[in-house]
C-alpha cells in the first residue's frame, strides 16, 4: 500500500507534535555520528521560544513534514534581526527511514518561500560531514547550493597531556606576559560587557567565513546577554576566559559550552584575538586556561570538540599543539536568488 502524501504544518515549541519534530533531528543526529549524544530536546524548545519573544536578535519558524500521526521531517528558518537583512538560516532534517522519498525537498522549497516572502535572498546552511559520503553534502548539491566554506572538526580526548598543556601555557605566558588572563562562567563581568561584544562583531569580520555571503553582525552589551541567556535557558553552561590589558580593555575570549544533561562531550565555540593584539599567543594562553577551568568544575568531560577553518593556521596549530585530532567536516553551503 502505498503512504499517504505528508503534510506540512507549522509548529511551536509547546506544540504536542514539538517533541517528535526533535526526535527526527536526534534520529538524523545518531545516524551521521553514533558515538555522539544527540542534542537535547531542550534546546530545540529553548531556541523555539527564543524566536517568539519579543525583542530578540532572531525571528523564524518550524515546520514539520507529518504522515499519520508521526513527524517525518523538520525545517527550522532563522532569520537575524539587527544585521544581515538579506539573509536565511535554512535547516533541513528527514527521518533516516523516510529519505528518498521528497520530504525534504518540500521542506526545502517550503523554507525558501517562507524566506523570500520576507525579502530574504541568500540562504545558508550547514552540513555536519562525519564521512566523506555525507548524504546531506549529495542533498545540497543536488539542490543547486553552493559550498562556501568547509571546517574541519577536531576532537580533545580528555584528560588533556599534562606536559602538553604545561608546555603551552609557560610558553604562551612568556610571550604576552603584559595580559592578565581572567575567567568567568555564563556571564561576562560587566566591566568587560562591551569589549566582549566588540569581539564578537570581529568574529564576524576577522574569522575566516570562505565565501559565505554574510556581512558584519550588530552586537552590543544586551545582545550578548540574549546569547547568555540563550545557552542557560538551553541547559548549557559556558565557561570562558579572556586576555586583559593592563588598562583594564579585554581584548581575547575564548568559549567553551558543556550540556550539563550530558556533560561527556563540550564543545569549543568562538575563540578571537582582536587583530592589533595578536602576535603574543593570546589564543593559546585563553584555551589553556578554560581547559584547567572544565579539569576543575567538570571532570566528567571526556571529549572536547573544534571546528576550524584549515586557513586559520594559528589556531590550528594551538589545536594540534593541545592534541585535537581530526574528525570529519562541518560544511557551510549558500543558495543566492
Amino acid at each position: 500500500m502505498t503512504a499517504p502524501p505528508a503534510r506540512i504544518v507549522d509548529l511551536g515549541p509547546d506544540d504536542d507534535l514539538f517533541p517528535a519534530w526533535c526526535e527526527v533531528w536526534a534520529a538524523v543526529q545518531r545516524d551521521d555520528r553514533p558515538e555522539d549524544p544527540p542534542r537535547p530536546a531542550q534546546e530545540h524548545v529553548a531556541l523555539g521560544r527564543e524566536l517568539v519573544a519579543p525583542g530578540g536578535s532572531r525571528d523564524g519558524l518550524h515546520r514539520a513534514a507529518v504522515t499519520g500521526d508521526a513527524v517525518v521531517g523538520a525545517l527550522r528558518v532563522l532569520l537575524p534581526l539587527r544585521d544581515n537583512p538579506a539573509v536565511a538560516f535554512l535547516d533541513v532534517a528527514v527521518h533516516p527511514v523516510h529519505r528518498r522519498r521528497g520530504l525534504g525537498t518540500r521542506l526545502l522549497a517550503e523554507g525558501r518561500a517562507y524566506a523570500a516572502e520576507r525579502g530574504r535572498t541568500l540562504f545558508i546552511s550547514e552540513v555536519d560531514e562525519a564521512l566523506p559520503s555525507s548524504p546531506g553534502r549529495a542533498f545540497a548539491e543536488r539542490h543547486g547550493w553552493t559550498c562556501d566554506l568547509v571546517e574541519t572538526r577536531r576532537d580533545l580526548v580528555l584528560p588533556v597531556d599534562a606536559d602538553r598543556l604545561s608546555a603551552l601555557e609557560a610558553e604562551s605566558a612568556r610571550a604576552g606576559a603584559g595580559y592578565e588572563i581572567r575567567t568567568w562562567r555564563d556571564r561576562t563581568p560587566d566591566e568587560l560587557l562591551e569589549d566582549r561584544a566588540l569581539l564578537e562583531r570581529r568574529m564576524t569580520t576577522d574569522a575566516p567565513h570562505g565565501d559565505l555571503p554574510v556581512e558584519e553582525e550588530e552586537w552590543d552589551g544586551e545582545r550578548i546577554r540574549e546569547y547568555e541567556r540563550s545557552h542557560v535557558a538551553r541547559g548549557r553552561t559556558v565557561l570562558s576566559a579572556g586576555a586583559v590589558t593592563a588598562d583594564g580593555r579585554l581584548v581575547a575570549f575564548t568559549d567553551l559550552q558543556v550540556p550539563l544533561a550530558q556533560p561527556g562531550r563540550a564543545s569549543q565555540a568562538g575563540t578571537l584575538v582582536l587583530r592589533e593584539h595578536r602576535g603574543h599567543r593570546l589564543g593559546a594562553r585563553v584555551k589553556a586556561a578554560v581547559l584547567r577551568d572544565l579539569a576543575a568544575q567538570f571532570p566528567e568531560v571526556r571529549r572536547i570538540s573544534t571546528y576550524n577553518s584549515d586557513s586559520n593556521t594559528p589556531m590550528v596549530a594551538v589545536n594540534e599543539a593541545l592534541g585535537f585530532v581530526p574528525a570529519g567536516h562541518l560544511s557551510s553551503w549558500s543558495l543566492r536568488l
